[in-house]
Order: structure tokens, then C-alpha cells, then sequence
């Protein structure tokens, strides 16, 4: 295609000068017969006389012409250029498999190149060769086959021959490559089909959300939750500190959120309620001017002021819990955490009127036998319910809860709760009662006192599920 255009391109070119040079000759010659015209014969005026101004002659037609034809055959030879060396960059690019120039060079000629020779028993048609595409059934059945197109006759044989000589006479042999296959007949060209690659499976997206990738896996089972029918394994350990420091309050905080509710009118513990509810978990969780501006919308009634704040119940319902937790176990202790403040906490509660506890329970409490989380649970009842009744710690309780599963009571983990403001759990056990009350109220308690297990006729979902032996009692075991 390359040496077509450049042959063209050539041709035209000539074409173009030999017109140019004609008419620079015809205008030569226009010009020598307008001097020869432009002599004046002698004159009989008075030599002074001068001659009229010349007129600029127009260019004549010829010329015009001319240089009009040159400037189109330039135009249509840069053209035929351009797109002949498009088709050619393009047909690189792709990577198609096409005839060499060399070879259209010499089918062009008349010639055979040695690429197309067919065999010898097989009539070569008198006109020139036609490339046709092979049937849309017809596929190779490897890759190692020629590429190119092939020329076929026009008509095709009735009948194929049976085999295919493995070398064409006189013509070099060829070494196959590593996959070989059957050369194709001269009726049939063989057509390469590109096989699209496989598309790799696609792959997971990567996240850093844990709970996505434990959404992934098998669902963890906690392992000290009773159900019915179901055996619990409780082993005999020493809790930690369910508050941590990153848990506990600054004392510079803690004088700041009293100074601030004091000055305000407000309730301490339902600012520093409000604020864990919202989120505000750390050791500061506000500073001196968000205290005083929280503090003016909490005067008087903390739930109804919290309710203000967010216009949700449930946030006001778990704002209203938090100041119940901390007012229940002091501001003190949230500086300086529950393990350290037992003793004072122990001795808070064995002297709350609020709670009534049986002698053995008593001397359990004394003993220092029963979990910080334990007393701190029955202060936050009572200060929630207004009274609360023990009827089992770790004394007057049995060692197995079932057959071969011991009991929470024995490591001073659980506790058994009969009353709760008042009135008795047994016979105030249906939905919307007394007991689901007080079983919200165990679960609206923070993280760090969420208990293992909270049991009795209601499942309210979480630690909560129901067991038919606990009609008179709540069991809260750790």
C-alpha cells in the first residue's frame, strides 16, 4: 500500500509540473508577442510627446487555470498519502495478521509469492486470486496454522481430497512449530481465532471494619451464657476492674462538673449521664464551657431536659439510666474505680434501708466474698426502684446450679433478686410488668457492668432470656 501511494504520489507530481511549466511557456510566449506589439513605429509628433500610461494586464485564463489544477492535485496527493499511511500505522497497532507489502506487491504484478503457492495437483484458476474469509463454522483446530489469508478459486470442488501432502513440490519444507495440526486444504482458508482470556475472579474488597470481617466467619458463641437444656461452664477466676483508667474521670474534672451543676442548679450526675450517653467516653469527657451551657438545659427534671436535648425517648431512657448508675456509686469512685472503692461501697450498701438483705448475705458482704459488680448492681436498683430484696448471695445457695455445672453464687459472681420497689417477682412477671422493668433497667447499665446473665420468664434479647425454674426470682450472674 506504502509503495502504491508513493508511485501515485510521483505521477502526480509530474503531472503537476509538467502542467506548470506549459503554462509558464504559454504566458513566456504571451509576453514576447505584447512587447512585439508595444513597439511604436517612428512618429511624426514632436518628440516631447509622451506615451499614455500603461494598464496592468490581468493574469490570463491559462495561468489561473494551471495553478488552480496544481493546488487540487496537491490536495488529493496529500490526501491519498494520509490515508494510505493511516491504513498502514493502523493495520501496525492493532496486531492483525496481514499480507506483507511485498507479497500484494507481486499478486498485483501477476506474480505467486512462495507464501501462497498451492499444491501441484490442484488447479490454479485463470483469473487473479480473491481473498475470502473462511466459513463462520469452519475454526482451525490449532493455532499453528498459517495466519494470513489465502486465495481459493471461485468454485469450490465437490470433493475434497482425503489427505493433505505433508510439503507443497518444489517448494522448501516447513518446521511446525510445537503444536502442529493439519495444514488446511486449498478450498478451505484457515481463520486464527483470538480466544479471550479468562477474567480473573474478582476479589473481595478489602475493609477494616472488624465486624465485617467477623460477619465473614462462624458466629461466636459466648461460652458462660445458660440456657435451657444447655450446660454452663463457670471457672473460678478473679474478675478485673470493670473501669479501667481510660474509664475513670480526671479529679480535675470531676471538682469542675460539681462546681459547674452547683453554680447552675443542676444535677451532676444527669450532665455526666447525658454526656456518656451521647458518646463521650473518655477521662474529660467536656470541657468547663460545655458543662455550664449543657447544665441550663438539665434544670429540674433530668429525663425530661435530656428528652429536650435529642427528641428521642430511648436516649433520654439511657441518659436517665447513667445518672442513676453514677449517682449509686458516688463521684469519688468514678475517679478512682470500683475495685478500689469495694470496702467504702460494701459498707454503703449494708447501710442503704433501701436494701434488705438476709443474715448469710450479710456476712457474704462482710466477708468480701461477693463482686464489686454485685454490690454495685444493688445500689443502682435501689436508687433506680426505690427498694430492692436479696434472697440469695453466696451463703444458703447450692453449689451446682445443675448436675455437674456449678453455680455462679459459689465465686460471688450472681445474686438472686425476689423484690424489686416493693413488689414481688413472683406473679409479676408478664410483659410490660414489674420484672421487665427492672430487666431493661439491668440492661440499660454500661458496658463495664453488662452482666453474663439475666434470667427469669422474659427474654428481652442480649444477656436476657427466660428459664422456667426462675417464676420468683431474677438471677444476675457475672
Amino acid at each position: 500500500m506504502f509503495k502504491r501511494n508513493r508511485n501515485l504520489l510521483g505521477m502526480l507530481l509530474a503531472f503537476l509540473a509538467g502542467v506548470t511549466l506549459g503554462g509558464a511557456r504559454r504566458q513566456r510566449r504571451e509576453d514576447d508577442g505584447a512587447e512585439a506589439t508595444d513597439v511604436r513605429p517612428p512618429m511624426l509628433e514632436p518628440a516631447g510627446d509622451p506615451l499614455p500610461p500603461q494598464q496592468p494586464r490581468p493574469r490570463p485564463a491559462a495561468l489561473r487555470l494551471a495553478v488552480a489544477s496544481a493546488f487540487t492535485l496537491l490536495f488529493f496527493a496529500g490526501a491519498a498519502f494520509t490515508a494510505g499511511a493511516g491504513d498502514r500505522l493502523a493495520a501496525a497497532l492493532q496486531g492483525d495478521d496481514v499480507v506483507a507489502a511485498d507479497e500484494i506487491g507481486a499478486v498485483a504484478a501477476g506474480e505467486t509469492p512462495a507464501a501462497l503457492v498451492l499444491p501441484a495437483d490442484a488447479e490454479t484458476p485463470a483469473a487473479e486470486p480473491v481473498l475470502v474469509p473462511a466459513p463462520a463454522d469452519t475454526a482451525p483446530e490449532a493455532t499453528g496454522a498459517a495466519s494470513g489469508p489465502v486465495p481459493v478459486p471461485d468454485t469450490v470442488p465437490d470433493t475434497m481430497p482425503d489427505t493433505v501432502p505433508d510439503t507443497v513440490p518444489g517448494t522448501e519444507p516447513v518446521t511446525a512449530p510445537e503444536t502442529t495440526a493439519p495444514a488446511p486444504t486449498a478450498a478451505v482458508a484457515p481463520v486464527k481465532i483470538r480466544l479471550a482470556a479468562a477474567k480473573p475472579a474478582p476479589r473481595k474488597a478489602q475493609t477494616r471494619k472488624w465486624v465485617v470481617k467477623r460477619a465473614e466467619l462462624a458466629p461466636a458463641r459466648p461460652a458462660e451464657i445458660e440456657r435451657a437444656g444447655e450446660p454452663t461452664i463457670w471457672l473460678n477466676r478473679a474478675l478485673p476492674d470493670p473501669t479501667p483508667p481510660s474509664a475513670r474521670l480526671t479529679r480535675d474534672f470531676a471538682r469542675t462538673l460539681a462546681r459547674t451543676a452547683a453554680r447552675e442548679g443542676a444535677d451532676w450526675a444527669s450532665l455526666l449521664g447525658v454526656l456518656r450517653a451521647q458518646g463521650a467516653l473518655g477521662s474529660v469527657p467536656a470541657t468547663s464551657g460545655e458543662l455550664t451551657r449543657l447544665a441550663g438545659s438539665l434544670r429540674g427534671d433530668g429525663w425530661r431536659g435530656a428528652l429536650a436535648l435529642s427528641g428521642r425517648t430511648a436516649f433520654a431512657d439511657r441518659a436517665q439510666a447513667l445518672a442513676d448508675y453514677d449517682r449509686a456509686i458516688g463521684l469519688e469512685s468514678l475517679v478512682t474505680g470500683l475495685d478500689a472503692s469495694k470496702e467504702r461501697l460494701t459498707q454503703r450498701l449494708l447501710a442503704d434501708a433501701r436494701v434488705t438483705i438476709y443474715p448469710g448475705g450479710r456476712a457474704d458482704l462482710e466477708a468480701g466474698r461477693v463482686d464489686v459488680r454485685v454490690v454495685v448492681l444493688l445500689e443502682y436498683l435501689a436508687e433506680r426502684h426505690g427498694s430492692v430484696t436479696v434472697s440469695s448471695l453466696f451463703s444458703g445457695h447450692r453449689k451446682y446450679a445443675r448436675p455437674g455445672v456449678v453455680s455462679a453464687h459459689v465465686f460471688g459472681h450472681a445474686v438472686d433478686i425476689a423484690t424489686v420497689g416493693g413488689l414481688s417477682i413472683a406473679g409479676n412477671q408478664q410483659p410490660g410488668g414489674l420484672t421487665e422493668d427492672a430487666v431493661r433497667s439491668i440492661l440499660l447499665l454500661p458496658a463495664e457492668l453488662q452482666p453474663q446473665q439475666v434470667i427469669s420468664l422474659l427474654g428481652l434479647g442480649g444477656p436476657s432470656f427466660p428459664l422456667a425454674d426462675h417464676g420468683d426470682h431474677i438471677h444476675v450472674g457475672y
